[in-house]
């Protein structure tokens, strides 16, 4: 009586061949649109936005803002601090929109566009380069060598670009505020009861930092730490053989 034929076994390199080929596809791409956009917010298709705050009369926030004024407010009572009705017109919105937290629209080309627009096209970018590092990882990890020599550095590799698109897509939109709002306080500001200029000081830049790079940065760290650590374990146990 013959047995039947066994089932021909799964490679190491059939299994990890899947994961490593769709995080090589999307790291790429993660990348390449990082750069076409990054090009596109030069040129004016692709605008960003940065954080700012109002230094004045406390605003009753829709899509639009919309200053209390002395003598005019949203809902028909009273607000405060209220700006005086001879530097503003109850009614006009100001150039900025909430969003949950007030923000300015880039509207000028060239640096100015480029670093309002940085949080999506650093994001990319460097959310491609850190899968790019860790495709080695992943292969020796799919292959059963999680402490395999360069896993860690891998791992450091990704924390610090993860680390590194967080503080440019932070620091980023801040460099821009200042042309931002400079472009804001040019403005004519039309209403109902006429075009009024855009009073100075009313808007001021406001820091607001990107925390999920942060977070996975530490995770990877974290990973890399414990990979090292690993690896020297694994490599006293290979000497003592």
């Amino acid at each position: 009586m013959t047995s039947a034929p066994e089932a021909p076994r799964r490679t190491p390199a059939l299994t990890s061949a899947a994961p490593v080929g769709a995080l090589t596809v999307i790291a790429w791409l993660a990348v390449a649109v990082g750069v076409l956009l990054g090009i596109m917010s030069l040129d004016g298709p692709l605008t960003g936005a940065v954080p700012v705050r109002l230094t004045t009369a406390a605003p009753a926030s829709q899509d639009v803002v919309l200053p209390c004024v002395e003598g005019w407010s949203l809902d028909g009572g009273s607000c405060a601090p209220a700006a005086p009705s001879a530097q503003w017109h109850g009614g006009a919105a100001l150039p900025v929109r909430n969003a949950g937290g007030m923000v300015a629209e880039a509207h000028a080309l060239g640096a100015v566009s480029l670093l309002a627009a940085s949080p999506l096209w650093v994001g990319l970018i460097a959310g491609g380069g850190a899968g790019l590092a860790l495709i080695p990882v992943l292969r020796a990890t799919a292959d059963g060598r999680p402490f395999a020599r360069g896993n860690a550095r891998g791992l450091a590799v990704a924390s610090a670009l993860a680390l590194m698109g967080g503080a440019l897509a932070t620091a980023g939109p801040m460099l821009a505020a200042p042309s931002v709002i400079a472009s804001i306080e040019a403005m004519t500001i039309h209403s109902a009861n006429g075009a009024f200029d855009m009073p100075d000081g009313w808007i001021e830049p406001a820091l607001q930092i990107v925390w999920w790079p942060v977070v996975v940065a530490a995770l990877l760290a974290a990973l890399a730490a414990v990979t090292h650590r690993g690896a020297r374990l694994a490599a006293d146990v290979e000497g003592l053989v």
